[in-house]
C-alpha cells in the first residue's frame, strides 16, 4: 500500500482549493454570527410572572411594562440586518481573497456578537444618558468596521473598485450618513434624557437614501434635475 506521507501532492491545486475554501469559510461563519446574534436578541423578550387568574387587562399592563426591551429588540434586529446587508453588498464584488479581509471581517462579527449586550442595557436602562451613548458607541464602531472593510476590498482588489456601481457609491454614503447618527447618539444620551433613544429613529430615514433618491429622479426633484416630459400618444 502506498504511504501517505509519502505522496507529494499537488501544491498549485491545493492552494487554489484553500483560496476558494478559505472565502467561503469566511462568509458561512460571517452569516452564522450574524445568524447567532439576532437570535440571541430575542433571549430579553420575556414573559411577565403574573399569579393567579390572569385578565386581559393585566396582562396588556404587565406586557406595556418591558416596551423598552421591545424597542431595543426591534432597534437592534434591524440594525443587525444592515450590517449583514452591507456585508454581503461588498464581498459579493470580492474575486481575490487576502488575510485583510479576515481582520476586517472579524472586528465586525466581534462587535456584532456583543451587540446583544449593550441591546439588554438599553431595553432596561434606556433613560440614562450611559446606555444611549454605550450602544451608539457600539454602532458607531459596526459601521466604521464596514467603511474600513468597503476600503480595503477596493484598495485589494481592483476588479472590485472598476465594478463598483452608483448604487454601491450609494450605500457608501449611506454607511456615513448612519455613522453621523450613532455619533449623534453619544451627546444625545446625556443631552435629551430618556427622550434620547428616539434619535436612533433617524436610522430609518438614513437607510431610505437610496429609495429617496430613486423617488426623486423618477419625479425630478433635486439639484439638475427636470421632471421627465410626458411622452406623446403612439399613433
Amino acid at each position: 500500500m502506498e504511504d501517505d506521507e509519502t505522496r507529494q501532492p499537488d501544491v498549485t491545486g491545493i492552494s487554489q482549493r484553500t483560496e476558494d475554501n478559505s472565502l467561503g469559510r469566511l462568509l458561512t461563519l460571517s452569516d452564522g454570527v450574524f445568524a447567532i446574534a439576532m437570535t440571541l436578541l430575542a433571549l430579553d423578550l420575556q414573559v411577565p410572572s403574573l399569579k393567579g387568574h390572569v385578565t386581559s387587562q393585566e396582562l396588556v399592563h404587565a406586557l406595556a411594562q418591558h416596551t423598552d426591551s421591545y424597542w431595543s429588540f426591534l432597534l437592534s434586529f434591524y440594525i443587525i440586518s444592515v450590517y449583514w446587508g452591507g456585508h454581503r453588498r461588498l464581498m459579493r464584488s470580492v474575486g481575490v481573497f487576502n488575510h485583510t479581509l479576515v481582520r476586517d471581517t472579524v472586528f465586525l462579527l466581534l462587535i456584532v456578537a456583543a451587540l446583544p449586550f449593550p441591546t439588554s442595557v438599553l431595553g432596561q436602562y434606556g433613560g440614562t444618558g450611559f446606555a444611549v451613548a454605550l450602544y451608539g458607541a457600539f454602532n458607531a464602531l459596526a459601521t466604521l468596521a464596514l467603511i474600513l472593510l468597503r476600503h480595503d476590498v477596493r484598495r485589494c482588489d481592483p476588479a472590485a473598485r472598476h465594478a463598483e456601481t452608483p448604487a454601491d457609491q450609494l450605500a457608501a454614503r449611506t454607511g456615513w450618513a448612519n455613522l453621523a447618527v450613532y455619533l449623534l447618539c453619544i451627546p444625545a444620551g446625556y443631552l435629551l434624557g430618556s427622550n434620547a433613544p428616539y434619535v436612533f429613529l433617524l436610522l430609518i430615514l438614513t437607510n431610505q437614501i437610496p429609495v429617496l433618491r430613486r423617488l426623486a429622479h423618477r419625479y425630478g426633484i433635486g439639484p439638475g434635475l427636470r421632471r421627465p416630459e410626458p411622452r406623446p400618444p403612439a399613433r
